[in-house]
């Protein structure tokens, strides 16, 4: 029978083994102390919590949100569209409020229908989307309102949200 194949102790094999175990502790070391890093904080949240101290966040930057309750928010969501278009002279066909999803409190939608001169539409959708507060449209559909028409309709589901302070 043949002797199973032994591991020579070359001066090579022990850098070598030496090099795999200082980085065994290494890694092991820096998981460590990741791990300890999260518990600490994960004691903090949970005494935060249970002291009714945890921190409200909000869910945008500040001037970004629409404030107030629910029928000013929207009424100034609505103010920010009609403006928009007023600007450009755009036909504002539809703004119309979109029911609120309970799972979402914080959302605004309203439904858009907007046409006019291509630059014009383009640079309304422009000032809603970079503006203050923020207003973003998503869906859309962008298209002519007729086979030889040079004018564009814009129909979108504005969204914008709600500053809860």
């Amino acid at each position: 029978m043949k002797q199973p194949a032994r591991i020579r102790l070359t001066p090579f094999t022990a850098v070598g083994l030496v090099l795999l175990v200082m980085s065994a502790v290494a890694l092991a070391w820096t998981g460590l102390r990741a791990l300890r890093l999260a518990r600490a904080q994960h004691a903090r949240t949970v005494a935060m919590v249970a002291a009714g101290a945890a921190p409200v966040r909000p869910i945008l930057p500040a001037g970004y949100g629409l404030g107030g309750e629910q029928a000013a928010a929207e009424g100034a969501m609505l103010a920010a569209i009609r403006a928009a278009a007023g600007e450009r002279h755009l036909l504002l066909e539809r703004a119309v409020p979109l029911p609120v999803d309970r799972h979402k409190p914080a959302e605004l939608a309203v439904a858009v229908t907007v046409s006019g001169p291509e630059p014009d539409v383009l640079h309304f959708a422009h000032r809603l989307e970079a503006g203050r507060p923020a207003i973003r449209f998503r869906p859309w559909r962008l298209g002519r309102t007729g086979p030889s028409e040079t004018a564009v309709r814009l129909e979108a589901r504005a969204l914008a949200y709600r500053s809860w302070r």
